[in-house]
């Protein structure tokens, strides 16, 4: 996709995407709630485990494009 499409890309379909995968992390959240190798996982390594979920990376993401825009360039 080119920059001049990808500009142009309406703001309600990346509204959409985020609705869905979060209904499709809710429900992966609930069949593996229960699950044992799950729980041991999360204590291991909390962020690794949890990054399987679509909206935690995309958040994860997020998070690095708004500190990197915050650093000073030198």
């Amino acid at each position: 996709m080119t920059a001049k499409k990808k500009a142009r890309e309406n703001p309600l379909r990346g509204i959409a995407r985020a609705i869905d995968a979060a209904g499709r992390d809710a429900d992966l959240a609930r069949r593996t709630a229960s699950d044992p190798a799950f729980r041991r996982g999360l204590q291991k390594d909390r962020r690794g485990t949890l990054s399987r979920f679509r909206s935690v990376r995309q958040a994860l993401a997020d998070r690095e494009k708004i500190e990197k825009s915050k650093k000073p360039k030198a």
